[in-house]
């Protein structure tokens, strides 16, 4: 299939296990660390699909990371050009904001493994339908969205009511991280220890003793998941190439 490309805003926010599921897949993929600079111009018809990591700042906080202006014009030709989206956390609230929906600062901190609901439609979605209808996923935010404009709830939670989203059939915004591994997780820990400590309700080692109890379960939750999005990029773009190759031929044979 024609290249993922994956945003990347943290060096401590990485693909962690989606990594595995793109090469099992022969996914092409490449990492844009927007954190180091990097911002290209692409050419969207040989772009199967965009991936929008998390980081630990906020959507509005363009002076400070310039590149997120620049990320949002990215998102809006992406989602004009029909490209298939996945935004996790932070991405899930720049494809929000790119949409119109309101990203605010929320009353809890979710930070640790937590309980979500699926939502109806998120019961009958291809991607999400197969985890149970109370999943334990793990967290680590403190801002949340209202709902985009045209796009459908697929799962919520007791402090946030939009825990993730879909517009059409291939735009996924995720509040919570299904890439996430246990090493990422210790990372976090250690990284984000002021988050910690501003949070008096979470615990280290509450996460920690989680992490070994659902870790496996979630990693299957993100295997499922990526691997039927990325499945159904590289089917959309093949009838998308099909339909321009036969816009082309009718124009060339086109003798009126």
């Amino acid at each position: 299939m024609e290249e993922v490309l994956v945003f990347q805003h943290d060096p401590f926010e990485d693909l962690g296990f989606f990594a595995e599921v793109l090469e099992k897949e022969r996914a092409n993929h490449r990492i844009i660390r927007l954190f180091h600079g990097e911002m290209p111009n692409e050419e969207w018809h040989q772009v199967a699909a965009l991936i929008i990591l998390g980081g630990p700042m906020g959507v509005e906080e363009e002076e400070k990371f310039p590149f997120l202006r620049w990320e949002k014009r990215i998102i809006r030709a992406a989602l004009d050009e029909s490209v298939p989206l996945l935004g996790i956390c932070l991405g899930a609230q720049l494809i929000a904001a790119t949409l119109g929906a309101p990203v605010y600062e929320g009353a809890v901190r979710e930070i640790g493994w937590s309980p979500i609901t699926i939502t109806p439609h998120g019961q009958v979605d291809s991607l999400l339908g197969y985890l149970p209808e109370s999943a334990t996923v793990f967290q680590w935010h403190s801002r949340g969205y209202e709902l985009p404009p045209g796009a459908v709830c697929l799962a919520s939670s007791t402090y946030y009511k939009i825990q993730a989203f879909r517009l059409r059939k291939l735009t996924y915004g995720l509040q919570f991280h299904l890439e996430v591994t246990p090493q990422m997780i210790e990372r976090w820990i250690v990284e984000r220890s002021q988050d910690l400590a501003r949070t008096p309700y979470v615990c280290a080692e509450k996460i920690k003793a989680d992490t070994r109890n659902y870790s496996q379960a979630l990693k299957y939750y993100g295997e499922r998941f990526l691997t039927e999005f990325v499945r159904r990029a590289d089917r959309a773009k093949g009838a998308a190439n099909m339909r321009l190759g036969l816009r082309k031929y009718e124009k060339g044979t086109d003798h009126r």
